[in-house]
């Protein structure tokens, strides 16, 4: 009896050549775009002490959404859920050998223990791009329209997405001193703003007064929200100044609700929302002037950033049409074997093709025909295969076939990787 495959974990992905193809192309448009901008690589340990997220970031995710173990001395440990806390700890042990303003930025993987839906799973990818050390609106304007150039890179227009924009601080004033809220009710009632687009308003009202807040209060809290207006700011008006400058104000849109669910942020916070049927936060980011020293570090060093997840902006792409074409993965020709004869002799001209920077595969069972060798390379999407027979051998020259086109020409052996390059180049120009 066949025994039973075991599945993938649910909520993670297994990644085939095709399917990883994609994720190196995704994350290199997004480190391009870092680069541009003079930000280094960096990454941080897929492991940390729980109490590094404790007090720092959403207690939703700390208390719901984490996956935890503990080590052999019975400490608590998380898989990491964010990168913020991770990289906050990283500036602090070396905060006086680091040379400010910091540019970082990271891709890598992470987990949270939530409900996979579409464009969210337990086991993702994220960007992770920071600015820290400048105590600026500028510093906020920097990131903002990195995250505006790298939809450009995307080819996604205002058309597809907005980032809509609010100063937590000025939130913050807005509720305490127009709305008479107690500064002890702010945060939670912060969390709860975070989620006015996913409750109903009787219930939003309801959640407000078990938070705290009279009637009046919740009813008035809910009317300003629903209100096109924007909280009073001179540090928001000063960040879309230069926004304005930079040419992408046409991404932005202030927006009351945003407020963001971490704890850890400050001033200016935002997130960025598909504009299509999938109408859902792509990511978010924000201002944190207090992190480092509260995860010990001896001063506060400033910081801004945000995170993008593959698997929303992916979604999105899919939507749009904006998604690459598929390329092949591996090999870029075939080195076919005529005969066990010339296993060798072909292994060789492998060898020769690799040093020369093409990406070559050497068929490895010389006991099937050439015709095999050739239906294979097409199933692979290996466009050239070079046949070395006596005739070839006997003047060091081979015969390289176009699998696209069908031509077939016999070449010094020394001309065709610059022959396959030449293809190349011609196709990618015609396309």
């Amino acid at each position: 009896m066949a025994q039973k495959i075991i599945p993938h974990v649910k909520g993670t992905r297994d990644f085939y050549p095709d399917d990883w193809a994609y994720q190196k192309w995704l994350s290199e448009r997004f480190l391009s775009v870092g680069r541009s901008y003079g930000f280094e690589e960096y990454e941080g340990s897929l492991l940390e002490h729980q109490e590094l997220y404790l007090g720092k970031s959403s207690e939703e995710i700390i208390s719901q959404q984490t996956f935890t173990l503990k080590d052999r001395d019975d400490r608590d440990l998380v898989l990491r859920p964010e990168l913020t806390p991770t990289l906050a700890r990283m500036v602090a042990t070396r905060e006086g050998q680091l040379t400010f303003p910091i540019r970082w930025q990271s891709y890598g993987q992470f987990f949270r223990y939530e409900k996979p839906q579409r464009g969210r799973g337990r086991a993702f990818f994220q960007w992770n791009v920071d600015l820290l050390g400048l105590d600026s609106p500028i510093a906020d304007a920097e990131i903002i329209s990195l995250a505006c150039k790298m939809f450009k890179e995307l080819d996604l227009t205002p058309e597809h997405v907005s980032i809509r924009l609010n100063d937590r601080q000025g939130m913050e004033d807005l509720l305490k001193d127009t709305l008479e809220i107690p500064v002890d009710k702010i945060p939670a009632v912060f969390g709860l703003i975070d989620r006015f687009d996913k409750m109903p308003r009787d219930r939003f009202l309801g959640a407000l007064e078990g938070a705290g807040l009279g009637s009046t209060q919740a009813s008035d809290l809910d009317s300003t929200l629903r209100e096109e207006t924007r909280v009073v700011s001179p540090w928001l008006d000063e960040t879309l100044g230069h926004l304005s400058q930079r040419g992408v104000e046409n991404y932005i849109q202030l927006d009351l609700k945003i407020v963001r669910g971490f704890d850890y942020y400050t001033r200016t916070v935002f997130e960025a929302w598909a504009k299509t049927s999938l109408r859902r936060a792509l990511f978010g980011g924000g201002r944190y002037d207090n992190l480092t020293v509260q995860v010990g570090g001896k001063r506060q060093i400033p910081g801004v950033g945000f995170a993008v997840g593959d698997m929303a902006i992916t979604e999105l792409l899919k939507e749009v049409g904006k998604m690459p074409s598929k390329g092949p993965t591996g090999a870029t020709v075939l080195i076919s074997v005529f005969s066990e004869d010339f296993l060798d002799s072909s292994s060789h001209l492998a060898d020769q093709f690799r040093q020369r920077g093409i990406k070559t595969e050497l068929y490895l069972d010389p006991k099937h025909k050439l015709d095999r060798q050739f239906k294979y390379a097409d199933r692979k999407n290996i466009r050239f295969v070079v046949i070395l027979g006596p005739e070839e051998a006997a003047t060091n020259s081979a015969a390289l076939k176009d699998l696209q086109t069908g031509d077939q020409v016999t070449l010094g052996v020394r001309e065709i990787p610059d022959r396959i390059r030449t293809l190349r180049r011609n196709k990618e120009t015609d396309a």
